[in-house]
């Protein structure tokens, strides 16, 4: 069970660890000092675009992810119901799966515009995971009680929201907070390689361009309160989520 006592220790463990090193090292490019870090993270937060980046780079990853989580229930829920789908779907998957990402993403390079390679690198990591939970989640559905609803004779679209559509968000549920940190992940690597208009990954780049290595931990810092962020923002999602099902 998670405990915050706990995740206290390495935290600490980390900041004495790169206290430690930054000394050892005494070269700002290598390691930088935390006084550095601070000060390129307060001229960062205070640059007129700072906002309009992290929106951008938000906006390009919930984009992504929201077409992966429909796609993945749209395509699972015809899987279920046409053996044509999930034959189609299962090479792709593979496909995905077998050929190195990196050699996906330099054919991307090529093809797609630099607004749409972050959003197709984050699609192309994440669908197959909310995919195969989509079909593990209607799986775990009872054969009982579809077995039920076909002697009721139980409409397609009923069984989809009243039994398959639940039980496809709890499986979901388990994986939703990581596969949107990984999409987020994914989003700003592939910002750093198409470097478009206001981009957290862009940044990223332009800092390793001028070996300004304080200014890379300052937007890792950044990045890493984003995913803390997301990862409240959920907590309180589904927290809301029980308390309604409590109310009903």
């Amino acid at each position: 069970m998670k405990d915050k006592k706990y995740s206290i220790f390495p935290r600490l463990l980390i900041i004495c660890l790169w206290i430690l090193l930054s000394k050892l090292m005494d070269n700002e490019v290598l390691i930088p000092t935390i006084k550095s870090t601070l000060t390129n993270l307060m001229n960062i937060v205070k640059d007129e675009y700072f906002f309009l980046t992290i929106k951008m780079t938000l906006l390009r990853s919930l984009t992504g992810f929201l077409i992966s989580l429909s796609l993945a229930i749209i395509l699972g829920l015809l899987s279920n119901f046409s053996k044509f789908v999930f034959n189609f779907i299962m090479p792709i998957l593979k496909f995905l799966k077998s050929v190195p990402t990196i050699a996906i993403i330099i054919l991307a390079l090529i093809w797609l515009n630099p607004n749409i390679l972050p959003i197709f690198i984050g699609f192309i990591t994440v669908f197959p995971i909310l995919y195969e939970a989509v079909l593990n989640g209607i799986l775990y559905v009872d054969s009982k009680i579809i077995d039920m609803a076909k002697v009721y004779k139980v409409s397609k679209s009923t069984l989809i929201k009243d039994i398959y559509i639940p039980s496809i968000f709890i499986s979901l549920e388990t994986i939703l907070t990581s596969t949107l940190g990984l999409n987020l992940k994914m989003v700003i690597a592939g910002e750093a390689l198409a470097q478009p208009k206001y981009s957290i990954g862009g940044s990223l780049q332009l800092e390793k361009l001028y070996l300004n290595t304080s200014g890379i931990f300052a937007w890792i810092i950044i990045i890493l309160l984003i995913m803390s962020l997301f990862e409240y923002i959920l907590g309180v999602g589904k927290r809301f989520l029980k308390r309604i099902k409590q109310w009903k």
